[in-house]
């Protein structure tokens, strides 16, 4: 019975700040931080109702239930009280310092529900060093502040937990994700599979190229890795493993694609958003720049998952396309995404543009008989879909706090210093730094959270260095996403090992692997401007188009061992040269005024002719056909 009333109570709540999320891109009638502070209200009912229907004893849901009714009566505090707190910031009375304590407490305690251990403990250290840094001598120090004046800095002063990113999260993020819960109520994931399997027939590998397609389309929308798995992975898992795949591979194939969906404009898992506010740019600037890293990302993956196809002879049957259900299922995902993406580039807002999408997706909805949901599995997707948005919004509360502890302490520039020294002024090895710590930031932690984290901690250095800030940001970007692929702690990678029935750490270095692109591609992105679309030399930048996907189809090969058939030796070895000479040339410039990225570049398509020469013989001579997916024809 209570866990009944719970679950409606989660519905309402999800369906009533869905409903205020839509009319507040109409019509303004609140200020920036009243219209926070309901967002956040909004998110606390959610996530501690969700965590008490969770419970399994009395003081669980008791407990859940007063954090519940003290988080929505913190917030209406600062609703109803926005001019005093900003004449009092810095300077707050008593019962201030009490609330904003309150609001501290429970976003941390939110985040942990929502996320585990990582983000909480990464917070109570800069907030730590907040408080006591004045303790440290050296580099690191800073002047005292006291505890007033830090809680109203981190929360009730209307910075720290409100500003720039619980503002993205109430104004831009939320409605995009709701956007993609939407799409499973009403069936576009019959389009994706479908669309999948037209990858299955071009390459070797069969569902595990569908699994690859299908993922991506699912996790570009999504912008969760780990829920993103759990929901696609429940049917792509099972039936790579039934034609023949390992366990890790199946799930590592399965991780890759749902974590490289962020990667993939327009949407980009929603982070995206926060990387046009950090560059004070326009979102359309973004996507376009995300697009041929994105496509290369998934080049490498589907390259990947063919290699481990040659590798362990796996042959699934053909998978037979249902054009009727992909051509009805076209249009609830191709309009609204149209819709979109013109939105954006007109440089409508965001949240306007996910507005509109919403509306058009469920309307088109109605129009099929086979895809019109019914109303109670509509809330039931909207409100599950409002308290993913939670989810994501309550992490970037917390980083809200992370990063004012930055600004305060001047510690963001003294991080910077540090990597700068590090390096020595070396720029390879401020990107092999700022790598390491992208990762390590990112592990267990939202794609949002992690990337902002990395923006404003390692970025400003790399910037410094003399990288343009699009590449900076886009580096740092493509590590935090990858964190949930890299051990130990790759979350996506225990998800999908967790449905597959497989030791987590094989899956985590076999994703890790399948992932190998998304290793290179940043730093291509840093040496080369072609990939983000500001070319500095046109003869170099057609090189580059002709140089990139060529090695990273030569550095998966070498990799993985096989092509079109298993390498011999010296097959594999001309693989790695052809490899290391075509990104070589994609990377280097003139090095005292000497043109070796030409001789580079011709060395490399010689090396990958030799080798695909010599694969196409030895295939001939087995009598294999070169697509062995006709075989199955």
């Amino acid at each position: 019975m209570q866990t009944r009333l719970l679950d409606g109570a989660i519905v309402l709540i999800g369906l009533l700040m869905f409903g205020y999320q839509m009319v507040s891109t109409q019509y303004l009638f609140l200020g920036s931080y009243e219209h926070q502070a309901v967002h956040l209200g909004f998110i606390f009912a959610l996530l501690f109702l969700n965590q008490a229907r969770q419970a399994s004893g009395v003081f669980g849901i008791v407990s859940n239930l007063v954090f519940a009714v003290l988080g929505v009566a913190a917030t209406g505090y600062v609703l109803f009280n926005i001019i005093h707190l900003e004449e009092v910031f810095g300077y707050p009375e008593p019962v201030d310092v009490v609330v904003g304590v309150v609001l501290i407490g429970l976003v941390v305690i939110a985040t942990r529900a929502a996320w585990g251990w990582t983000l909480p403990i990464v917070a109570a250290i800069f907030v730590g060093y907040f408080l006591w840094g004045h303790y440290l001598t050296g580099h690191l120090h800073h002047r005292p502040f006291n505890f007033d004046y830090v809680v109203s800095y981190l929360s009730i002063g209307l910075s720290g937990i409100f500003g720039t990113f619980l503002g993205i999260s109430a104004n831009q993020v939320f409605l995009f994700v709701v956007f993609g819960a939407l799409l499973g109520i009403i069936r576009v994931n019959d389009f994706f599979l479908e669309a999948g399997k037209i990858a299955g027939k071009a390459f070797r590998g069969g569902p595990g190229q569908t699994a690859v397609v299908s993922s991506g389309f699912i996790g570009m929308i999504s912008g969760a890795a780990v829920a993103n798995v759990a929901v696609t992975g429940a049917f792509t898992i099972p039936y790579m493993k039934q034609v023949g795949y390992k366990p890790e591979h199946a799930a590592a194939i399965e991780a890759t694609a749902s974590t490289g969906g962020q990667l993939m404009p327009p949407v980009m898992g929603a982070a995206a958003f926060l990387m046009a506010s950090f560059l004070g740019v326009s979102y359309d600037t973004v996507m376009l720049a995300g697009i041929l890293p994105a496509i290369l990302y998934f080049w490498g993956v589907m390259l990947g998952v063919q290699f481990l196809a040659v590798r362990f002879d796996i042959r699934p049957p053909l998978e037979r396309i249902n054009f009727p259900v992909l051509l009805r299922r076209l249009p609830l995902f191709a309009l609204p995404l149209a819709v979109l993406i013109t939105m954006l580039i007109m440089q409508y807002s965001p949240a306007n543009a996910a507005f509109w999408a919403i509306i058009l997706a469920v309307a088109l909805s109605y129009v099929d008989p086979q895809t019109r949901p019914k109303i109670g599995h509509l809330a039931r997707s909207i409100a599950g879909g409002a308290l993913v948005g939670a989810q994501i919004g309550i992490s970037l509360a917390l980083v809200g706090l992370i990063a004012q502890t930055l600004i305060t302490t001047g510690l963001g520039n003294k991080i910077a210093s540090l990597v700068e020294l590090l390096s020595a002024g070396n720029l390879l090895i401020g990107l092999v730094l700022t790598m390491i710590v992208s990762i390590i930031l990112g592990c267990g932690v939202p794609t949002s959270a992690a990337y902002t984290l990395v923006a404003i901690v390692v970025i400003p250095s790399v910037i410094k260095m003399g990288v343009d800030p699009i590449a900076a940001h886009f580096f740092s970007f493509y590590f935090a996403v990858i964190s949930s692929l890299t051990p130990p702690v790759a979350l996506a990678a225990l998800a999908g090992a967790g449905l597959a029935g497989a030791p987590y750490f094989k899956t985590s270095l076999s994703a890790a692997k399948l992932a190998i692109s998304g290793f290179i591609i940043p730093f291509l992105i840093i040496f080369n401007p072609l990939l983000t679309f500001n070319p500095v030399n046109w003869v170099w930048g057609i090189g580059t188009i002709i140089a990139v996907p060529l090695g990273m189809t030569a550095l998966t090969a070498a990799i993985y061992g096989c092509g079109l058939s298993v390498f011999t030796a010296k097959e594999r070895l001309l693989a790695t040269l052809a490899a290391a000479c075509l990104l070589g040339y994609s990377a280097f410039r003139h090095v005292d005024e000497l043109p070796i990225e030409y001789p580079m570049l011709v060395l490399g398509i010689a090396a990958f002719a030799a080798t695909l020469y010599t694969q196409v013989r030895t295939t001939k001579a087995k009598g294999e056909p070169l697509n062995p997916q006709l075989q199955n024809g």
